[in-house]
């Protein structure tokens, strides 16, 4: 027979071991969450650049530099929707200017991708508005969030989100876009 002293020691110790057990789970579940930042320079296509309005697609590739990432790449296409004030075509958010703001988001099937300097690849989903910073027919913004969505290498199972704004050049000799992704990210 146990001793009343001896039982309270074993359920005591019973206890403090469940506690490590599911602190252990804890900890391995939820690795660090990490601030994660990348600057992109790259170039613009797509039918935004001819004929800002709804529905058109605004696809932006080129290098990248960034935390966990180091030198790599990066591309995103980005469709518009309308305002909700008219039917397709017709747009009534416009700023002082006159110039178009309309919500966009990732091309249907596709996702924003990062690829780091070793070849591995972050995937994310962004959703926010495409707006001219003038009279229509000028240069637009993008200023929306992300979702890290998963990627491959040593980011498989990569999530995490944030802001992503990006200026995107009309009619130039380049057309110059310039992104900026910051948030977190877990992997």
């Amino acid at each position: 027979m146990c001793s009343r002293f001896t039982k309270k020691m074993l359920v005591g110790l019973f206890a403090i071991g469940a506690g490590f057990a599911l602190l252990g789970t804890a900890v391995g579940a939820n690795p660090f969450v990490l601030d994660w930042r990348v600057l992109g320079f790259g170039v613009v296509s797509g039918t935004c650049e001819t004929s800002f309005g709804s529905a058109c697609t605004s696809i932006s590739t080129g290098s990248a530099q960034g935390t966990h990432i180091g030198a790599g790449a990066y591309s995103m296409s980005l469709t518009t929707g309308n305002d909700n004030g008219g039917g397709i075509g017709t747009n009534n958010a416009t700023n002082s200017s006159g110039g178009k703001c309309l919500p966009a988001n990732e091309t249907s099937g596709t996702t924003g991708t990062i690829t780091a300097a070793d070849g591995s690849t972050i995937s994310f989903n962004t959703v926010g508005w495409l707006c001219e910073e003038g009279a229509s027919g000028s240069d637009y913004h993008y200023n929306g969030t992300y979702r890290v969505t998963g990627g491959t290498g040593r980011f498989s199972g990569a999530v995490g989100g944030g802001s992503l704004v990006a200026t995107f050049e009309k009619g130039g000799l380049t057309n110059n876009t310039y992104t900026k992704i910051d948030g977190t990210i877990n992997f």
